[in-house]
């Protein structure tokens, strides 16, 4: 690797310590929120720009498409029946993602959170670094942190963004040290209880060409109660509209006016079709949980909201406080939809345009199988399986009978006495 191209990667990185909660800390805070800065002024441009939006959710470190009906999607037909479609799978993902952005060259790719964590063995037998791998080749830009993240403690989430090897099992590779995330991992509502800091940056700010773009990420409030207690020891979980909120507001002094919050919480649209409409009859009227009550607190200075845990599939319109529409959406589960936005920035106000007239745009789009796939993933998939080969194989217990299944009439075996 050159050494323009190592410190181009060194600036996409957070520099948080892995060592410790308190130097994580620390060091994030000392970090410029705007340090992400791909292009600049060159051009003559117009009063206004549309910057695409791509974004997807809790992909849980499913590298390959998923098996059964955890690997489709349902689709509403015209005439009112639904349609079962095979999708998912990063091969399928980076070539749905990579033609997406062709012909945009104002494209910026987000997550929602629980990129890692509850993943198949290919990637949660080596601590996740086959899906942060897989992650930087999609091209992800910024992902929130979601209650998965933390299944293994604060510590390992920072090598995962800073890399490493794993402090237990080691390099997994001859000569290789993990590398770790590309993107940065924001915890805007996740603080060290002891300093009261933010343990990963809070925001970030994607730029190109003058466009300037903040994007603030939080995990649920309830993270304690769903992970382990080693995995939030030292951790303490703030409420996400207040927390959005007071970032937006940090944002907004430092002249960013465009904002898109990243939130690892979620909604039950009325139907589990992707393509459903949930602003039927009107807006928002076909979402519920809690991701709404939390949209309609977040300060207008926030324009679209990208969210997830819920693994469901919904562009809804819920109005902000000041009643102006605002998008808020998710793209399922396991890589198998990703959401395409359009969001139209004014050079001169800094600002997402956001009126009855010209609003932001959303719509999932399913990741289908029959689309080529991409020979990266392809190789990276290869390269890891044949690593986790020698476990995958090996016998793990054994049993003395058969194991009769649900609604099985063969009588059960009695053990020796």
């Amino acid at each position: 690797m050159s050494a323009t191209s190592q410190k181009n990667r060194a600036s996409r990185r957070v520099l948080a310590a892995a060592a410790g909660l308190a130097t994580v800390a620390a060091l994030v805070a000392a970090i410029p929120a705007g340090a992400d800065d791909r292009g600049t002024d060159r051009h003559a441009p117009g009063r206004t720009v549309d910057v695409q939006l791509l974004s997807f959710n809790d992909l849980h470190g499913n590298l390959e498409p998923p098996a059964g009906s955890a690997g489709s999607v349902t689709e509403k037909q015209a005439d009112g029946t639904t349609k079962t479609i095979p999708a998912g799978g990063v091969e399928y993902l980076a070539t749905a993602l990579r033609t997406a952005r062709q012909g945009h060259p104002y494209s910026v790719t987000a997550a929602g959170g629980d990129m890692v964590g509850a993943s198949p063995l290919l990637s949660g037998l080596f601590h996740d670094e086959p899906a942060i791998e897989a992650l930087n080749g999609l091209g992800l830009d910024v992902s929130a942190v979601g209650n998965h993240e933390f299944d293994e403690g604060a510590t390992e989430l920072g090598r995962l963004q800073n890399g490493g090897c794993h402090p237990v099992d080691g390099c997994y590779e001859a000569g290789k040290t993990f590398e770790g995330a590309d993107f940065p991992y924001l915890a805007a509502n996740v603080t060290d209880e002891k300093t009261g800091k933010p343990v990963l940056r809070p925001y970030t700010v994607w730029k190109k060409n003058g466009v300037k773009i903040g994007f603030i990420g939080v995990t649920l409030e309830g993270t304690p109660d769903i992970v382990t207690a080693n995995g939030v020891k030292g951790l303490e979980f703030h409420d996400e509209t207040a927390t959005v909120n007071k970032y937006a507001e940090e944002l907004d002094r430092q002249g960013v006016r465009s904002i898109v919050a990243l939130i690892h919480e979620g909604g039950a649209p009325a139907s589990t079709a992707y393509n459903y409409d949930c602003d039927s009859p009107g807006a928002g009227d076909g979402i519920s949980g809690p991701i709404v009550d939390i949209a309609k607190g977040i300060t207008p200075k926030v324009d679209a909201l990208v969210t997830g845990h819920t693994h469901q599939a919904y562009v809804c319109t819920v109005p902000d406080p000041a009643g102006k529409p605002r998008m808020v959406t998710s793209a399922s589960s396991f890589g198998k939809v990703y959401t395409d936005t359009t969001l139209t920035y004014d050079r001169r106000t800094k600002d997402i345009v956001r009126t009855s007239v010209k609003s932001v745009t959303s719509e999932n789009h399913v990741v289908h199988r029959d689309q080529a796939r991409a020979t990266d993933m392809t190789a990276l998939i290869a390269r890891w399986n044949t690593l986790a080969a020698p476990v995958a194989g090996r016998p793990q217990g054994f049993i003395s009978a058969d194991i009769n299944g649900r609604g099985s009439t063969a009588p059960r075996s009695r053990s020796a006495t």
